[in-house]
């Protein structure tokens, strides 16, 4: 249960519930770049830098989520 409760503060941490989807879209694709562009320049894909970048695209893909079932229900 602690690693649950871990995993919400990291997701809560990144307040984005007032972007407009095209805006998280934008993000998104910013942080993709910046992970595309440290492995190009040598980072491996277990560095710190791009798992960093990987945790911050989970809670932004999270939201993403949330938002479409709220709108399917």
């Amino acid at each position: 249960m602690d690693v649950l409760a871990s995993r919400k503060e990291d997701y809560a941490q990144y307040d984005i519930s007032h972007f407009s989807d095209e805006a998280l879209q934008n993000v998104m694709e910013n942080i993709l770049s910046q992970m595309e562009e440290a492995v190009q320049q040598g980072e491996s894909l277990t560095s710190e830098y791009v798992v960093q970048l990987s945790q911050q695209l989970d809670a932004y893909i999270l939201i993403v989520q949330t938002r479409k079932m709220r709108c399917i229900s």
